[in-house]
């Protein structure tokens, strides 16, 4: 199933170097603490992860798309079973961005851009990048770092939390708020620093051999960045945020060298995620991508990713037969994957042959159980085949144990279709809030109070318009420092 909705980015994670900013005295509001950033715990890193996923919801373009979510996951996954020091689980936050970076912040919150997996050549670079980024998360260097800069800067944070998040708005006002309230410090933490970067390698690598990658990939994928990046093209952010050195890549290629080579397993669902990256979440067109996929099937006809890539460019250009030809082709080795059944299902909706795709995937989740993929795609085909109830009691009962932007807008299209208002403009309020905009949400939550009628239905709203409010307080005051 095809989405794309707008979304996030953030920086509202160095809210918790300030007690003047963060511990505000609001009711419904986390109180992060006065006592500094040595008394930061594990909780408090969590709630801080959430913030920082609220906010970015709210700033940056990002992909709700189950399927490449639950792939990034499932590598995240992977490699924490085999890390130490994993005090939470991690959760990917995938932007749709040309540029290639990603980012660690509290709570084992990852964001990585979209052209990321686009610049990466296999699953292990890919791999990489997360472990080194998981490697931040696990060795508490954002909270470390914060605790070596507070004596010198805590006069300042103040200014710095409130540009750092206008910064995620309007870049250019954001960095000269930034600039005048750093001043000279920066330079003090460059050390520091690096030496948090050169730990992400050592550590990264051991996570990527113990976790069945190649440990060489680190080391290639900072080849990569530093030759394709050696112009100081824009699109390189990683380049800023992870300098690199010649001394860097050559202590990873060296640390690579001691692990005894074995096989590594590489998962099809990277070929899959790149194509899908390439068709869906790039500015290239569906008839370019269609001829690159063509072109790459003339060298070997099994290249998975360029029979995955046809299918989901013929989809797009409605050529129903290359994609029907590309989908059978696929079926044949991997017919139960996440990718194919949701693109076979795409197929079978865009045909009008929904008993097919209810069919398929009513087998798939009785087999694999109710992931996200399955629903979401279920509830959809419900919709398009105009039995909005079915869809409106499948989701009604995902949610009650699981949390889908996905799945939300989908409810909401089934409240719509059946003019079902109050149900509608509730689910339209807790989609506003949890992407942090809260005042179009406060409007949301006054509609629903004109059309529900149920006591316990409009105490609920009252209060949730109260607790609103707070969130939105909140936040304006951290941008007014």
């Amino acid at each position: 199933m095809k989405f794309k909705l707008s979304g996030l980015m953030a920086v509202l994670a160095v809210c918790m170097m300030s007690s003047s900013v963060c511990a505000d005295d609001v009711a419904g509001i986390t109180d992060f603490g006065t006592a500094g950033v040595r008394a930061i715990t594990v909780e408090k890193e969590k709630e801080m992860g959430e913030l920082f996923v609220t906010v970015a919801k709210s700033q940056l373009p990002v992909i709700y798309d189950p399927v490449l979510e639950q792939y990034v996951a499932s590598l995240l996954s992977r490699m924490a079973a085999r890390a130490d020091g994993v005090k939470y689980p991690f959760e990917p936050i995938i932007v749709e961005d040309h540029t290639i970076n990603a980012a660690a912040f509290f709570g084992g919150k990852i964001m990585l851009n979209s052209g990321l997996i686009v610049a990466t050549d296999n699953e292990s670079q890919l791999a990489s990048v997360l472990a080194h980024e998981m490697t931040h998360v696990t060795q508490r260097h954002l909270a470390r770092s914060m605790e070596a800069r507070q004596d010198a800067m805590v006069t300042g944070i103040a200014g710095i939390v409130g540009s750092l998040i206008l910064g995620v708005i309007n870049p250019a006002v954001g960095m000269a708020g930034v600039s005048a309230s750093i001043g000279g410090m920066a330079q003090s933490n460059i050390n520091y620093t690096r030496a948090n970067e050169y730990e992400a390698d050592r550590l990264g690598i051991d996570l990527l051999y113990n976790s069945g990658f190649n440990p060489n990939a680190m080391a290639d994928m900072m080849r990569k960045l530093q030759v394709r990046g050696e112009n100081f093209n824009p699109a390189f952010e990683m380049l800023l945020t992870h300098p690199l050195s010649s001394k860097r890549v050559a202590e990873a290629e060296n640390r690579a060298r001691f692990y005894k080579v074995k096989p590594y397993y590489e998962s099809i669902d990277f070929s899959f995620a790149k194509s899908r990256v390439e068709v869906r979440y790039s500015n290239i067109s569906p008839k370019f991508n269609l001829e690159a996929a063509k072109q790459r099937l003339t060298k070997s006809q099994n290249d998975y990713g360029a029979w995955y890539m046809m299918a989901l460019a013929a989809l797009e250009l409605n050529d129903y037969a290359t994609a029907e030809k590309a989908l059978n082709k696929l079926k044949v080795d991997y017919g139960r994957n996440l990718f194919v059944i949701d693109t076979l299902t795409d197929f079978y909706v865009a045909k009008g042959e929904y008993a097919k795709a209810e069919s398929l995937l009513k087998e798939m989740i009785k087999s694999k159980g109710e992931q996200e993929v399955f629903i979401v795609n279920l509830a959809n085909v419900y919709i398009e085949s105009k039995n909005y109830a079915k869809a409106e009691n499948l989701l009604k009962r995902y949610r009650r144990n699981a949390k889908s932007v996905t799945a939300d807008s989908l409810l909401k299209t089934a409240y719509m279709k059946q003019n079902k208002t109050c149900e509608l403009y509730q689910i339209n309020t807790d989609i506003l809030e949890s992407k942090g905009q809260w005042n179009q949400a406060i409007n949301s939550v006054n509609e629903a109070l004109r059309y529900c009628n149920e006591k316990n239905t409009v105490l609920r709203l009252k209060a949730l318009a109260s607790r609103i409010v707070e969130e939105r307080d909140f936040y304006d005051k951290l941008i007014a420092q």
